[in-house]
């Protein structure tokens, strides 16, 4: 597994369904199909770009969308971001104001499912009965990411010089002039 692989099992699983909205069972078909090894190296560039895209204004960003972002609605913003592709993801990283530009509706703008997909690929794949996540963690960590494949990925992300900005929830002001297109474009 490696980032290309990655990025084309979502790009084809979106793509099938003109969207991310119902990319769920189209993911997991792909992933099924990949050895069990595989889908745990799958789960694990997700969780290093979940980890990667850990950023304060992209946290902001994500709480203009959605008039609010909890600490799980971020995880799940992020999953939703992710689902978007390479392009998006990175672009967002890159500056967090852009995603203005992304479709997205004035419905809350998350995706929980993809938190759970790879796991749930992998009790499909193994035949596991009871969904047992503590042995699925167990098995991912057997499947570290090799210190090339982080490198290669951080290699590809250009940060905003300022995504690590605190930002206060309570002004408007410093919302509005931290992610101006994104306050316009969701009325903020």
């Amino acid at each position: 597994m490696d980032i290309g692989a990655f990025w084309e099992i979502i790009d084809s699983a979106r793509e099938e369904n003109d969207g991310w909205e119902d990319m769920y069972e189209p993911l997991i078909y792909r992933l099924v199909k990949l050895e069990a090894g595989e889908i745990l190296l799958w789960q694990g560039i997700f969780a290093e770009y979940q980890r990667l895209s850990y950023k304060n204004k992209l946290w902001a960003a994500a709480y203009v969308i959605n008039g609010g972002c909890s600490d799980d609605g971020f995880d799940y913003f992020r999953g939703w971001l992710t689902a978007q592709g390479k392009e998006v993801f990175l672009g967002a990283l890159k500056d967090p104001d852009s995603l203005a530009e992304v479709e997205a509706t004035e419905e809350e703008v998350e995706y929980e499912d993809m938190l759970g997909v790879a796991a749930d690929a992998y009790f499909k794949k193994t035949g596991a009965k009871d969904r047992k996540y503590d042995l699925f963690y167990a098995e991912l960590e057997k499947y570290p990411l090799a210190d090339e494949l982080k490198k290669e990925m951080v290699s590809e992300i250009e940060y905003a010089k300022d995504i690590d900005i605190e930002w206060d929830e309570e002004n408007e002001d410093d919302l509005k002039n931290l992610l101006p297109k994104l306050c316009e474009a969701f009325d903020f």
